[in-house]
Protein backbone atom coordinates (compact mmCIF):
# COMPACT_ATOMS: atom_id res chain seq x y z
CA UNK A 1 0.00 0.00 0.00
CA UNK A 2 1.50 3.34 -0.91
CA UNK A 3 2.36 5.90 1.61
CA UNK A 4 -0.84 8.00 2.82
CA UNK A 5 1.56 10.58 4.38
CA UNK A 6 -0.46 13.92 4.10
CA UNK A 7 1.06 17.19 3.81
CA UNK A 8 0.44 19.65 6.63
CA UNK A 9 -2.18 22.22 5.73
CA UNK A 10 -4.83 22.84 3.66
CA UNK A 11 -2.77 25.39 1.39
CA UNK A 12 -2.05 24.63 -2.55
CA UNK A 13 1.41 25.88 -2.60
CA UNK A 14 2.76 23.40 0.22
CA UNK A 15 4.20 21.19 -2.50
CA UNK A 16 6.28 23.72 -4.00
CA UNK A 17 7.88 25.03 -1.11
CA UNK A 18 8.50 21.29 0.05
CA UNK A 19 10.42 21.07 -3.19
CA UNK A 20 12.60 24.29 -2.55
CA UNK A 21 12.94 23.42 0.97
CA UNK A 22 14.56 19.53 -0.35
CA UNK A 23 16.42 21.12 -3.21
CA UNK A 24 19.40 22.76 -3.89
CA UNK A 25 19.41 26.41 -2.95
CA UNK A 26 19.88 28.98 -5.63
CA UNK A 27 23.18 31.37 -5.89
CA UNK A 28 20.76 34.43 -6.25
CA UNK A 29 19.55 33.67 -1.98
CA UNK A 30 20.13 37.87 -1.36
CA UNK A 31 17.76 39.25 -3.76
CA UNK A 32 14.80 40.54 -2.32
CA UNK A 33 10.96 40.27 -3.02
CA UNK A 34 9.80 42.94 -5.90
CA UNK A 35 6.39 44.43 -4.86
CA UNK A 36 4.71 45.68 -7.74
CA UNK A 37 2.11 48.13 -6.84
CA UNK A 38 -0.33 49.82 -9.42
CA UNK A 39 1.12 51.53 -12.38
CA UNK A 40 -1.25 54.87 -11.59
CA UNK A 41 1.68 56.24 -9.47
CA UNK A 42 4.66 55.46 -10.68
CA UNK A 43 6.77 56.44 -7.83
CA UNK A 44 4.87 53.61 -6.44
CA UNK A 45 6.34 51.17 -8.84
CA UNK A 46 9.50 52.52 -8.49
CA UNK A 47 9.85 52.55 -5.14
CA UNK A 48 8.20 48.57 -4.68
CA UNK A 49 10.77 47.33 -6.78
CA UNK A 50 13.74 49.23 -6.49
CA UNK A 51 13.68 51.13 -3.17
CA UNK A 52 13.65 47.72 -1.65
CA UNK A 53 16.51 46.66 -3.08
CA UNK A 54 18.30 49.62 -2.04
CA UNK A 55 18.05 49.16 1.94
CA UNK A 56 18.62 45.58 2.51
CA UNK A 57 20.08 44.74 5.49
CA UNK A 58 21.81 41.88 5.11
CA UNK A 59 23.03 41.28 8.94
CA UNK A 60 21.48 37.92 10.67
CA UNK A 61 18.23 39.04 12.78
CA UNK A 62 18.42 36.70 15.66
CA UNK A 63 14.80 34.78 16.26
CA UNK A 64 13.29 36.56 19.27
CA UNK A 65 11.66 34.99 22.41
CA UNK A 66 7.92 34.60 22.23
CA UNK A 67 7.93 34.20 26.29
CA UNK A 68 6.89 38.29 25.73
CA UNK A 69 5.23 40.32 24.09
CA UNK A 70 7.01 41.25 20.99
CA UNK A 71 7.73 44.35 18.60
CA UNK A 72 10.56 43.88 15.38
CA UNK A 73 11.86 47.36 13.99
CA UNK A 74 11.37 50.62 16.39
CA UNK A 75 10.24 53.15 14.15
CA UNK A 76 6.96 54.05 11.71
CA UNK A 77 3.79 52.83 10.94
CA UNK A 78 2.91 49.71 13.03
CA UNK A 79 1.73 46.63 11.30
CA UNK A 80 -0.40 44.42 14.03
CA UNK A 81 0.62 40.29 13.61
CA UNK A 82 -2.42 38.84 15.29
CA UNK A 83 -1.97 35.05 16.26
CA UNK A 84 -2.62 32.81 19.06
CA UNK A 85 -0.49 31.12 21.31
CA UNK A 86 -0.29 27.07 21.81
CA UNK A 87 -0.85 25.63 25.22
CA UNK A 88 3.17 26.25 25.96
CA UNK A 89 2.59 29.37 26.22
CA UNK A 90 4.39 30.16 22.98
CA UNK A 91 3.62 30.38 19.20
CA UNK A 92 3.93 26.90 17.62
CA UNK A 93 4.32 25.39 14.61
CA UNK A 94 2.81 27.83 11.23
CA UNK A 95 2.11 30.72 14.11
CA UNK A 96 6.22 30.03 14.89
CA UNK A 97 6.96 30.18 11.19
CA UNK A 98 5.02 33.42 10.42
CA UNK A 99 6.24 35.44 13.46
CA UNK A 100 9.79 34.22 11.98
CA UNK A 101 9.31 35.58 8.61
CA UNK A 102 7.75 38.60 10.29
CA UNK A 103 10.48 39.72 11.68
CA UNK A 104 13.04 38.61 8.68
CA UNK A 105 10.81 40.46 6.56
CA UNK A 106 9.95 43.69 8.62
CA UNK A 107 14.18 43.54 9.24
CA UNK A 108 15.65 43.72 5.19
CA UNK A 109 12.11 45.82 4.25
CA UNK A 110 11.26 47.96 6.84
CA UNK A 111 13.55 50.71 6.65
CA UNK A 112 13.17 52.08 9.68
CA UNK A 113 9.09 53.15 7.99
CA UNK A 114 7.79 50.27 9.51
CA UNK A 115 7.91 48.02 12.63
CA UNK A 116 6.02 45.02 13.40
CA UNK A 117 3.66 44.64 16.96
CA UNK A 118 2.74 40.81 17.54
CA UNK A 119 0.07 40.06 19.50
CA UNK A 120 -2.05 37.40 21.27
CA UNK A 121 -5.67 37.07 20.57
CA UNK A 122 -6.56 34.20 23.02
CA UNK A 123 -10.56 33.84 21.60
CA UNK A 124 -12.87 35.26 19.45
CA UNK A 125 -14.18 37.57 22.66
CA UNK A 126 -10.80 38.64 22.80
CA UNK A 127 -10.61 40.11 19.47
CA UNK A 128 -12.49 43.31 19.44
CA UNK A 129 -10.24 44.31 22.39
CA UNK A 130 -7.29 43.61 20.52
CA UNK A 131 -8.07 45.52 16.92
CA UNK A 132 -9.64 48.63 19.55
CA UNK A 133 -6.19 48.50 20.75
CA UNK A 134 -4.38 48.30 17.42
CA UNK A 135 -6.33 51.01 15.79
CA UNK A 136 -5.73 53.16 18.95
CA UNK A 137 -2.21 52.97 18.19
CA UNK A 138 -2.50 53.59 14.55
CA UNK A 139 -1.68 50.78 13.64
CA UNK A 140 -1.66 50.89 8.80
CA UNK A 141 -2.60 46.93 8.69
CA UNK A 142 -3.49 43.80 10.46
CA UNK A 143 -2.09 40.40 9.20
CA UNK A 144 -4.29 37.37 10.85
CA UNK A 145 -3.29 34.13 11.32
CA UNK A 146 -5.63 33.24 14.19
CA UNK A 147 -8.66 29.95 14.02
CA UNK A 148 -10.93 30.66 11.56
CA UNK A 149 -13.65 31.84 13.72
CA UNK A 150 -11.30 34.46 15.81
CA UNK A 151 -10.50 35.61 11.95
CA UNK A 152 -13.85 35.66 10.93
CA UNK A 153 -14.74 38.24 14.39
CA UNK A 154 -12.37 40.44 13.18
CA UNK A 155 -13.08 40.63 9.51
CA UNK A 156 -17.10 41.35 10.98
CA UNK A 157 -16.05 44.09 12.28
CA UNK A 158 -16.71 47.43 10.61
CA UNK A 159 -14.05 48.93 8.11
CA UNK A 160 -14.32 52.20 10.05
CA UNK A 161 -13.82 50.45 12.97
CA UNK A 162 -10.26 48.59 12.04
CA UNK A 163 -7.36 48.26 9.83
CA UNK A 164 -7.21 46.86 6.54
CA UNK A 165 -6.92 42.92 7.30
CA UNK A 166 -4.91 40.31 6.02
CA UNK A 167 -5.72 36.70 6.27
CA UNK A 168 -3.08 34.61 6.35
CA UNK A 169 -5.42 31.51 7.52
CA UNK A 170 -8.19 29.39 6.43
CA UNK A 171 -10.67 32.03 3.75
CA UNK A 172 -13.18 33.84 5.73
CA UNK A 173 -16.06 36.35 4.29
CA UNK A 174 -14.97 39.97 3.08
CA UNK A 175 -18.69 41.04 4.00
CA UNK A 176 -17.37 43.78 6.03
CA UNK A 177 -14.96 44.80 3.47
CA UNK A 178 -11.12 45.56 3.20
CA UNK A 179 -11.07 41.89 4.21
CA UNK A 180 -8.20 40.14 2.17
CA UNK A 181 -7.44 36.61 1.99
CA UNK A 182 -4.00 35.90 1.29
CA UNK A 183 -3.47 32.09 1.13
CA UNK A 184 -4.06 29.75 -1.65
CA UNK A 185 -5.68 26.63 -1.59
CA UNK A 186 -5.43 23.59 -3.72
CA UNK A 187 -8.73 24.08 -5.29
CA UNK A 188 -6.64 26.92 -6.62
CA UNK A 189 -3.98 25.16 -8.19
CA UNK A 190 -7.07 22.62 -9.32
CA UNK A 191 -8.40 25.18 -11.09
CA UNK A 192 -5.52 26.49 -12.86
CA UNK A 193 -4.34 23.26 -14.44
CA UNK A 194 -8.06 22.33 -15.65
CA UNK A 195 -7.96 25.72 -17.46
CA UNK A 196 -4.73 24.90 -19.26
CA UNK A 197 -6.03 21.35 -19.94
CA UNK A 198 -8.97 23.08 -21.68
CA UNK A 199 -6.53 24.33 -24.34
CA UNK A 200 -6.61 20.87 -26.46
CA UNK A 201 -10.19 21.33 -26.43
CA UNK A 202 -11.13 18.59 -23.76
CA UNK A 203 -13.84 20.55 -21.43
CA UNK A 204 -15.67 17.84 -19.81
CA UNK A 205 -14.38 17.01 -16.18
CA UNK A 206 -14.82 14.90 -13.75
CA UNK A 207 -13.45 15.07 -10.44
CA UNK A 208 -12.45 13.10 -7.53
CA UNK A 209 -11.68 14.47 -4.17
CA UNK A 210 -10.65 12.99 -0.86
CA UNK A 211 -13.76 12.57 1.86
CA UNK A 212 -12.35 15.09 3.54
CA UNK A 213 -12.86 18.08 1.17
CA UNK A 214 -15.24 21.02 2.09
CA UNK A 215 -18.66 20.75 0.24
CA UNK A 216 -18.47 24.29 -0.60
CA UNK A 217 -15.70 23.45 -2.51
CA UNK A 218 -17.59 20.98 -5.03
CA UNK A 219 -19.56 24.05 -5.80
CA UNK A 220 -16.82 26.41 -6.16
CA UNK A 221 -15.26 23.81 -8.51
CA UNK A 222 -18.57 23.32 -10.41
CA UNK A 223 -19.03 26.72 -11.02
CA UNK A 224 -15.68 27.64 -12.18
CA UNK A 225 -15.18 25.29 -14.39
CA UNK A 226 -18.53 26.65 -16.10
CA UNK A 227 -17.25 30.02 -16.05
CA UNK A 228 -14.44 28.83 -17.96
CA UNK A 229 -16.51 27.10 -20.79
CA UNK A 230 -16.44 23.67 -19.44
CA UNK A 231 -18.25 21.23 -18.57
CA UNK A 232 -18.75 19.84 -14.78
CA UNK A 233 -19.63 16.32 -15.35
CA UNK A 234 -19.44 15.02 -11.54
CA UNK A 235 -17.48 14.11 -8.27
CA UNK A 236 -16.72 10.77 -6.67
CA UNK A 237 -15.29 11.01 -3.36
CA UNK A 238 -12.45 8.72 -2.24
CA UNK A 239 -10.90 7.61 1.94
CA UNK A 240 -7.11 6.83 2.25
CA UNK A 241 -7.01 3.04 0.77
CA UNK A 242 -5.83 1.77 -2.28
CA UNK A 243 -9.20 -0.45 -2.15
CA UNK A 244 -11.06 2.94 -1.57
CA UNK A 245 -9.45 4.26 -4.18
CA UNK A 246 -10.07 1.62 -7.31
CA UNK A 247 -13.98 1.16 -5.71
CA UNK A 248 -14.50 5.15 -5.89
CA UNK A 249 -13.26 4.58 -9.70
CA UNK A 250 -15.05 1.74 -10.62
CA UNK A 251 -18.44 3.37 -9.03
CA UNK A 252 -17.67 6.53 -11.01
CA UNK A 253 -17.00 4.20 -14.48
CA UNK A 254 -20.35 5.28 -16.23
CA UNK A 255 -19.64 9.12 -15.61
CA UNK A 256 -15.63 8.95 -16.52
CA UNK A 257 -17.34 7.69 -20.07
CA UNK A 258 -18.73 11.08 -20.63
CA UNK A 259 -15.87 12.96 -19.64
CA UNK A 260 -12.61 13.69 -20.98
CA UNK A 261 -10.44 15.50 -18.45
CA UNK A 262 -10.13 14.11 -14.95
CA UNK A 263 -9.62 16.17 -12.04
CA UNK A 264 -7.71 14.55 -8.50
CA UNK A 265 -7.56 16.16 -6.09
CA UNK A 266 -5.85 14.83 -2.65
CA UNK A 267 -3.06 15.40 -0.31
CA UNK A 268 -1.96 11.75 -0.44
CA UNK A 269 -0.06 9.33 -2.79
CA UNK A 270 -3.55 7.70 -3.57
CA UNK A 271 -4.41 9.85 -6.07
CA UNK A 272 -2.27 8.09 -8.19
CA UNK A 273 -3.86 4.50 -7.90
CA UNK A 274 -6.84 6.72 -8.74
CA UNK A 275 -5.13 7.42 -11.97
CA UNK A 276 -3.47 3.91 -12.37
CA UNK A 277 -7.01 2.43 -11.93
CA UNK A 278 -8.09 4.94 -14.42
CA UNK A 279 -5.66 4.20 -16.97
CA UNK A 280 -6.12 0.40 -16.31
CA UNK A 281 -9.60 0.18 -17.75
CA UNK A 282 -8.73 1.15 -20.98
CA UNK A 283 -10.31 4.39 -21.69
CA UNK A 284 -8.16 6.50 -23.96
CA UNK A 285 -8.29 10.55 -24.50
CA UNK A 286 -8.19 11.69 -20.97
CA UNK A 287 -6.44 14.48 -19.55
CA UNK A 288 -5.54 14.16 -16.17
CA UNK A 289 -4.86 17.20 -13.61
CA UNK A 290 -3.71 16.77 -10.10
CA UNK A 291 -2.45 19.93 -7.79
CA UNK A 292 0.03 21.14 -5.76
CA UNK A 293 -0.94 19.37 -3.17
CA UNK A 294 0.46 15.74 -4.25
CA UNK A 295 3.50 14.88 -2.45
CA UNK A 296 6.35 14.57 -4.35
CA UNK A 297 6.60 10.81 -4.26
CA UNK A 298 3.30 11.18 -6.60
CA UNK A 299 5.74 12.27 -9.88
CA UNK A 300 8.01 8.92 -9.22
CA UNK A 301 5.32 6.60 -9.78
CA UNK A 302 4.58 5.74 -13.49
CA UNK A 303 0.98 5.73 -13.76
CA UNK A 304 1.49 9.75 -13.04
CA UNK A 305 3.19 10.48 -16.41
CA UNK A 306 1.63 13.44 -17.88
CA UNK A 307 -0.87 14.90 -15.69
CA UNK A 308 -0.49 18.25 -15.93
CA UNK A 309 -0.05 19.91 -12.27
CA UNK A 310 -0.36 24.52 -12.18
CA UNK A 311 1.83 25.90 -8.82
CA UNK A 312 3.99 28.65 -7.85
CA UNK A 313 7.61 28.36 -9.58
CA UNK A 314 9.51 26.14 -6.33
CA UNK A 315 12.49 29.03 -7.34
CA UNK A 316 10.71 31.63 -6.30
CA UNK A 317 10.93 30.68 -2.62
CA UNK A 318 15.06 30.87 -2.98
CA UNK A 319 14.62 34.96 -2.39
CA UNK A 320 14.87 34.20 1.16
CA UNK A 321 14.95 29.93 1.71
CA UNK A 322 19.02 30.51 2.39
CA UNK A 323 18.71 33.71 4.90
CA UNK A 324 15.50 31.72 6.50
CA UNK A 325 17.60 28.35 7.61
CA UNK A 326 20.15 30.27 8.52
CA UNK A 327 18.37 32.95 10.78
CA UNK A 328 15.92 30.04 12.47
CA UNK A 329 17.47 26.65 12.03
CA UNK A 330 14.79 25.22 9.90
CA UNK A 331 13.23 25.11 6.34
CA UNK A 332 11.01 27.74 4.45
CA UNK A 333 7.66 27.15 5.02
CA UNK A 334 4.48 27.82 2.64
CA UNK A 335 3.14 29.81 6.07
CA UNK A 336 6.24 31.60 6.52
CA UNK A 337 6.45 32.83 2.85
CA UNK A 338 2.62 33.95 3.34
CA UNK A 339 4.14 35.55 6.47
CA UNK A 340 7.34 37.25 4.53
CA UNK A 341 4.81 38.56 1.64
CA UNK A 342 2.26 40.27 4.20
CA UNK A 343 5.11 42.07 5.18
CA UNK A 344 6.78 43.02 2.14
CA UNK A 345 3.08 44.21 0.51
CA UNK A 346 2.74 46.75 3.81
CA UNK A 347 6.23 47.91 3.83
CA UNK A 348 6.24 49.00 0.09
CA UNK A 349 3.22 50.28 0.70
CA UNK A 350 4.23 52.12 3.62
CA UNK A 351 7.13 53.47 2.17
CA UNK A 352 5.93 54.86 -1.35
CA UNK A 353 3.07 55.97 -0.05
CA UNK A 354 2.79 56.38 3.36
CA UNK A 355 1.04 54.41 6.15
CA UNK A 356 -2.44 56.00 5.16
CA UNK A 357 -1.67 54.76 1.36
CA UNK A 358 -2.43 50.68 2.60
CA UNK A 359 -6.28 51.23 1.55
CA UNK A 360 -8.69 49.06 -0.36
CA UNK A 361 -7.39 51.03 -3.44
CA UNK A 362 -4.28 50.28 -3.19
CA UNK A 363 -4.42 46.55 -1.48
CA UNK A 364 -6.13 45.82 -5.12
CA UNK A 365 -4.12 47.15 -7.09
CA UNK A 366 -4.67 45.45 -10.42
CA UNK A 367 -0.93 45.22 -11.23
CA UNK A 368 -0.62 42.97 -8.17
CA UNK A 369 2.40 41.97 -6.40
CA UNK A 370 5.51 39.69 -6.87
CA UNK A 371 6.60 38.00 -3.79
CA UNK A 372 7.94 35.02 -2.84
CA UNK A 373 4.88 33.16 -3.51
CA UNK A 374 4.77 34.25 -7.14
CA UNK A 375 2.46 37.04 -8.57
CA UNK A 376 -0.62 37.53 -7.15
CA UNK A 377 -3.48 40.55 -6.43
CA UNK A 378 -6.07 40.94 -3.84
CA UNK A 379 -10.32 41.77 -5.05
CA UNK A 380 -12.52 43.97 -3.25
CA UNK A 381 -14.39 40.11 -2.42
CA UNK A 382 -11.04 39.25 -0.73
CA UNK A 383 -10.23 36.54 -2.62
CA UNK A 384 -6.84 36.31 -4.18
CA UNK A 385 -5.84 35.57 -7.40
CA UNK A 386 -2.10 33.51 -8.55
CA UNK A 387 -0.30 33.45 -11.85
CA UNK A 388 1.13 30.03 -12.06
CA UNK A 389 3.22 27.85 -13.61
CA UNK A 390 2.41 24.95 -15.54
CA UNK A 391 4.15 21.32 -15.16
CA UNK A 392 3.64 17.51 -16.44
CA UNK A 393 4.87 14.14 -14.23
CA UNK A 394 7.32 12.62 -16.13
CA UNK A 395 10.61 10.45 -15.46
CA UNK A 396 10.02 10.76 -12.05
CA UNK A 397 9.90 14.96 -11.10
CA UNK A 398 7.50 17.89 -12.79
CA UNK A 399 8.93 19.39 -15.80
CA UNK A 400 8.01 22.87 -16.74
CA UNK A 401 5.67 23.42 -19.65
CA UNK A 402 4.69 26.89 -19.52
CA UNK A 403 6.15 29.34 -16.64
CA UNK A 404 3.73 31.73 -14.97
CA UNK A 405 3.47 34.62 -16.91
CA UNK A 406 4.92 38.14 -16.17
CA UNK A 407 1.62 40.18 -15.23
CA UNK A 408 -1.75 39.83 -15.35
Amino acid sequence: MKDRDEARGAHGLRGAFRGVCNGARAARSFLLLSVVLSCSALAACQSGVDGIAKNVKTNDIKPPSSEVEESFGENGAEITLLMQKGSSGLFEGPSRDIRDAAALGIGELGANQAFVKVVDVTSPAAASAAVAAAKSRSSALLVSYLPPATTAAVAAMPSDQRPPLLNLGAAVPATSGNVYNLASGEIDSALEGVRAAFASGRKKVFVFAQRDLPPASDQRLADAIRASGGTFVGIARYDLTDAAAAAAVQTAKPQLQTADTVLILGRTAITTTIEGAIKAGGQTGLNFVGTSAWPPQTYREPTANGTLIAMVEPEAATLIADRYQRHYKRPLSTDAAYGYDAIAIASGIIRSKGATGLNAETLTSKVGFRGVTGLFRLSPSGQVERRLSLYAIGGGKINVLATAPASF
